[in-house]
């Protein structure tokens, strides 16, 4: 268990792996293209600051693209 007092976390909660939803908030992504999370990334030791700690990567359903998102911008269907 860390004991120290300041720690590498993030508050934000990612989707569940298979979970389908919207890209909304970003002015590149159509809010409209359904897509579902398809994985995280191995590493979040991204240099020169981490940045990969509450990214998934999601694959477009129209077309198959697959992009790296932060989880603040998915949306899931309920």
């Amino acid at each position: 268990m860390l004991h120290c007092k300041r720690q590498n976390i993030h508050r934000s909660k990612l989707p569940p792996p298979g979970a389908m939803g919207y890209i909304v908030g970003l002015s590149t992504v159509d809010p409209r293209r359904k897509c579902i999370v398809s994985h995280y990334p191995l590493c979040d030791n991204v240099r020169p600051y981490s940045r990969g700690i509450h990214t998934f990567y999601a694959r477009f359903l129209d077309n198959g693209e697959v992009a790296r998102f932060s989880g603040i911008w998915f949306e899931a269907v309920p």
